[in-house]
């Protein structure tokens, strides 16, 4: 191939091949592609500044494999004498001046490349170690992070996440709808009032004025950072959540009734407990007969299971006054029953009322806020863990973003050829 196809493919600017080297290096094939400089006059890597050369050394970078070779581009570099700034090494368009000694193309692709594969997979791949592969990710999804737009978001929310052993909890910052479709925001750790001061200095004031509803959890100190912060704003209670505190007065109703059961009824209620908390229309075969068992086995299971299929149409009304009717009449199916757990709902549901019906207002995707926290989880399991707890953070909010997580391997890899 001759030197001049191959400058126009690189299309690096102000640079020429003038020739290339096959080497064997680490028990792999090598080709050494030597560039000359074409143009005049050199640039600060500091300020920008045009400025006088100083001295000048050989570089070498990694750059996109040439069919199987592993290539590098050999070229000379330069100190610059900068009057602003002194002595500073120059900037090239290909090459950063901190970090690994790969191209921009290089680094490009193994970050696109991360974001489906193991650092250890593309290390592999692309003949780098998998610290190296490492560092160049978190500096690409730092930019993004960094550079990201934040215009025209009116709805955040906020969801915990167990992370390791113990009592450890982050907080996840999303918006699940803006112009850009639903994406994670931002990471911190702890669940605390406090712990959100970090995110509210990064998302700044003027954009939290512009909040007019955040979805969550009944956490006191999500709700009372976001009012503190965002005035006049609407709070919704996330409806996984509610349900789950009404799954959790199901179970224990099921819970008491096994401990006073007795011969074939304790039978029939043992190890049913997720084929009595799960959705009946999703419950089929022999698990749907089990249900059917018990249900006509209790008539206590059977009233409980029914208002806790009954309660999701709380959510589908767009009218508060619809709603309201609708939730008296839930309560009023109650009110002769023994159903404890129920009654200890009731209550909880009464003192965040406001926050469940303002979904009547706002009809918010309330799946994102929790489909978060699975994907965070699958984040971790696929990794087997992390040891820099940035990286992590990085890493789970690439995956919950789709505009971030898109695969565009080739998009920005290559320069264009002219």
């Amino acid at each position: 191939m001759q030197p001049n196809c191959l400058t126009s493919l690189l299309g690096i600017q102000g640079f020429g091949v003038v020739g290339v080297e096959w080497a064997i290096r680490k028990k792999r094939s090598v080709i050494i592609v030597h560039l000359q400089r074409r143009k005049e006059g050199y640039i600060c890597g500091e300020c920008r500044q045009v400025a006088p050369g100083y001295d000048h050394s050989w570089q070498e970078a990694q750059h996109l494999t040439l069919w199987q070779h592993v290539s590098f581009l050999r070229f000379e570099r330069y100190r610059v004498d900068c009057s602003k700034c002194s002595i500073r090494t120059e900037a090239l368009d290909f090459v950063t001046i901190r970090g690994p000694q790969v191209t921009r193309h290089l680094s490009t692709l193994v970050s696109e490349l991360c974001k489906v594969m193991t650092n250890k997979a593309v290390g592999i791949l692309q003949a780098l170690h998998r610290h190296t592969v490492k560092d160049i990710d978190k500096h690409a999804m730092e930019k993004v992070q960094t550079e990201r737009p934040l215009d025209g978001l009116t709805v955040l929310g906020a969801d915990e996440i167990g992370v390791g052993k113990g009592q450890t909890y982050w907080t996840m910052l999303s918006a699940p709808e803006g112009p850009r479709g639903p994406e994670l925001l931002y990471i911190v750790n702890g669940r605390k009032e406090r712990s959100l001061k970090k995110f509210w200095k990064w998302f700044g004031k003027e954009r939290a004025k512009l909040i007019t509803h955040a979805v969550m959890d009944m956490w006191e100190p999500f709700r009372n950072s976001f009012l503190k912060h965002c005035l006049g704003i609407k709070i919704i209670y996330d409806k996984f959540h509610v349900i789950q505190h009404l799954l959790k007065a199901l179970n224990d109703v099921r819970k008491a009734e096994l401990s006073k059961a007795l011969g074939r009824f304790k039978k029939t209620l043992s190890g049913k407990k997720f084929v009595l908390l799960a959705r009946r229309a999703r419950v089929r075969g022999k698990a749907r007969e089990a249900l059917n068992d018990i249900l006509a086995a209790s008539p206590k299971l059977l009233k409980a299971h029914l208002l806790k299929e009954s309660f999701g149409r709380l959510w589908d009304y767009s009218y508060k006054g619809c709603a309201l009717r609708f939730w008296a009449a839930w309560k009023a199916e109650l009110k002769w029953s023994r159903l404890k757990p129920y009654h200890e709902f009731v209550r909880l549901v009464e003192d965040h009322l406001d926050g469940i019906l303002a979904y009547c207002d706002k009809k918010v995707s309330l799946g994102y806020v929790e489909r978060t926290n699975l994907t965070a989880k699958n984040v971790i399991r696929r990794a087997f863990g992390y040891r820099d707890k940035d990286y992590m953070k990085l890493k789970i909010i690439q995956a919950c973003t789709p505009w971030m997580a898109q695969f565009r391997p080739w998009a920005a890899a290559h320069s264009s050829v002219p």
